[in-house]
C-alpha cells in the first residue's frame, strides 16, 4: 500500500536515470561523462540505460524511483532517435510530477534532437535543468567539459531538495 501511496503522489527519491540513445557510440561517451561528474557530485543513485537495448518499462519504473532524468540521442533523420522517441512519447502520456530533465544531443550533418528533446519537455513539463549539450560528430573536449556542467546542474538540483 505505501507504494501506491508514494507513487500517487508522485514522490520520488533522490538520483538521476540517463537514458540514451546512442548508434555508434559517440552519445553513449557523453552519457558516462555525465554519470561520472554526478558521481563526483556526491549523487549516489545513478541509473543507466540504453534505451536501444532495455524495455522501456524497465526505464519509466526509475524515472518514477528517481527525481532526476537526463535523456540523450543522436538526430536520425532530421527527428529523434526513434527508441528516443518512443520514451520521450511514453513518459509524456504518464503525466509524471515533480522531476527535473536535462538533455543532450548529437549530430553529423543537421542537428534535431536537442530541439525536439526541448519540444518533447513542452508535454512532460520536468523542471529544466543546465544547458542542453549539443555535439558534433564525437566527444571533444568542450563537449566533456559541457557534459560535466550540465551533471553539476542536476547535482545542484537535488541537492538543493535535501533537508
Amino acid at each position: 500500500v505505501r507504494i501506491y501511496d508514494r507513487l500517487s503522489r508522485y514522490e520520488a527519491e533522490e538520483g538521476v536515470v540517463i537514458a540514451y540513445g546512442s548508434m555508434y557510440g559517440n552519445t553513449e561517451e557523453v552519457a558516462e561523462a555525465i554519470a561520472e561528474e554526478l558521481s563526483k557530485q556526491g549523487i549516489r543513485n545513478i541509473v543507466m540505460h540504453n534505451d536501444s537495448h532495455t524495455s522501456h518499462s524497465f526505464i519509466i519504473a526509475d524515472v518514477f524511483k528517481y527525481k532526476g532524468l537526463i535523456v540523450g540521442c543522436p538526430t536520425y533523420n532530421t527527428q529523434l532517435y526513434p527508441e528516443m522517441a518512443a520514451l520521450l512519447r511514453k513518459l509524456a502520456s504518464r503525466e509524471l510530477k515533480g522531476r527535473s530533465l536535462g538533455y543532450f544531443g548529437s549530430f553529423t550533418w543537421a542537428s534535431a534532437a536537442v530541439k525536439k528533446i526541448a519540444e518533447f519537455n513542452d508535454k512532460l513539463k520536468f523542471e529544466p535543468v543546465g544547458n542542453p549539450v549539443e555535439m558534433k560528430h564525437s566527444m571533444k573536449a568542450e563537449t566533456n567539459t559541457q557534459a560535466k556542467e550540465l551533471a553539476k546542474a542536476m547535482a545542484d538540483r537535488l541537492k538543493a531538495d535535501r533537508k
